[in-house]
């Protein structure tokens, strides 16, 4: 089984290493040569962001059976996007060659971005670095984008959430490809933490704000949970309903009600982080009034129950 594994302009070595190793430490508990790997790069010298130097390739050397595309985006998402682009077309023809050979395709970190900007994405299941799912939603609105989601397996392509999501990434990888029981001792023997299932625990709020409408709106929103609704934000921003209704789905590409149900469960979330507060009290204080359908759609939008959530970020010690 050849695994291949592009480097861009800028990566993080720490998941790099931590594939290959991985790689090698199923072939040690088997005994024999299950995995090789070799690194490829558009770069004579892959350096990674940390300003570790890998040995690359220009191509792969023999059949892909797997390419795994590292990338290391930033914080910024429009210099993110821009980097991305630029990506995009160094790593085509390599994208394109492993298509070819059925080889399978992982994208850690903003890689979804080359993908979906290839077209490989539309109509599947993909993630992405949650600073990023608004603007790849916006970008490639065929692609059914889940950015709240560790990994997702859509057929021969798999995508992954930001950075270190990529150890997720090396766990689903290996037990698709038959390799289960070696994934679990490896994973005792490097004691790696236990996998995870979504990105939100992880969120920074208001990083993803692209408008001064919308920092107003949240600004708003931010002290009037409890009242928040449409014609209370009309008669804070001197308009009527109707024509707030418009720009919201004009400048946010989102309903009134939806952009108020995410600030509720983004208001809980952090909460959630920072307080001992009960659930239910949590669930009055984001302007809700039913625990249960509060626990319900906190559920279907984080992929976690609000206990769940907590025990995630805050584990109990042992």
């Amino acid at each position: 089984m050849h695994v291949v594994l592009y480097l861009p302009e800028a990566f993080y070595s720490a998941i790099a290493s931590t594939f290959v190793e991985t790689l090698l430490a199923i072939n040690g508990v088997r005994g024999e040569t299950a995995f090789s790997f070799e690194f490829v790069s558009s770069n004579s010298h892959a350096c990674s962001k940390s300003g570790i130097i890998y040995p690359v390739k220009s191509r792969p050397s023999r059949k892909m059976d797997v390419l795994v595309l590292l990338t290391g985006v930033g914080l910024n998402v429009m210099e993110s996007v821009c980097a991305l682009e630029e990506e995009t077309e160094r790593a085509k023809s390599l994208v394109l060659l492993a298509k070819r050979q059925g080889a399978l395709i992982a994208a850690t970190c903003g890689a979804s971005y080359i993908l979906a900007k290839l077209g490989l994405l539309n109509g599947r299941n993909a993630t992405i670095s949650w600073w990023l799912g608004k603007e790849v939603k916006k970008r490639f609105p065929r692609v059914k984008w889940e950015p709240a989601r560790i990994v997702i397996r859509d057929g021969s392509l798999y995508t992954t959430g930001a950075a270190f999501a990529g150890l997720e990434l090396i766990s689903k990888l290996v037990i698709d490809l038959g390799f289960a029981k070696e994934e679990r001792q490896v994973r005792k023997l490097m004691v790696l933490p236990p996998a995870r299932e979504s990105q939100d625990p992880y969120e920074v709020p208001g990083l993803e704000e692209s408008t001064s409408f919308e920092k107003h709106l949240r600004r708003l929103a931010q002290r009037n949970l409890v009242d928040l609704d449409l014609s209370f934000l009309a008669a804070k921003l001197n308009t009527s309903p109707r024509t707030l209704s418009r720009r919201f789905v004009d400048e946010l590409q989102l309903t009134p009600g939806k952009w108020i149900q995410e600030q509720r469960l983004e208001a809980a979330r952090v909460l959630l982080e920072s307080t001992k507060l009960s659930v239910s009290e949590i669930c009055f204080r984001v302007g809700y009034q039913d625990v249960a359908s509060f626990g319900r759609l906190f559920a279907r939008a984080t992929g976690l129950t609000p206990g769940e959530f907590r025990k995630e970020l805050r584990p109990t010690s042992r």
